[in-house]
């Protein structure tokens, strides 16, 4: 079951890997202000996300929030 998850990690993602996980789970909307980097809607199954993860800990990305959210609160936020 798909569910959607705000990710953040500190810094900003290394070279080839929005590439790579776009390629790997589609389109993958990405912000980040140098400091900070966030996925603030990803939509994937738990499998996925564990997959993401272990490719946030294999370029050493330091993991801030995982977190998940409720179909109500994307309503509130579009």
């Amino acid at each position: 079951m798909r569910s959607n998850y705000r990710v953040e990690i500190r810094g900003i993602l290394p070279s080839g890997l929005q590439d790579e996980l776009r390629r790997r789970f589609g389109e993958v909307v990405v912000h980040s202000n140098g400091a900070r980097t966030v996925m603030p809607n990803l939509a994937v199954d738990q499998a996925a996300l564990r997959a993401v993860l272990n490719l946030l800990w294999d370029v050493d990305g330091e993991l801030l929030l995982v977190e998940a959210i409720s179909p109500d609160a994307e309503r509130v936020n579009r």
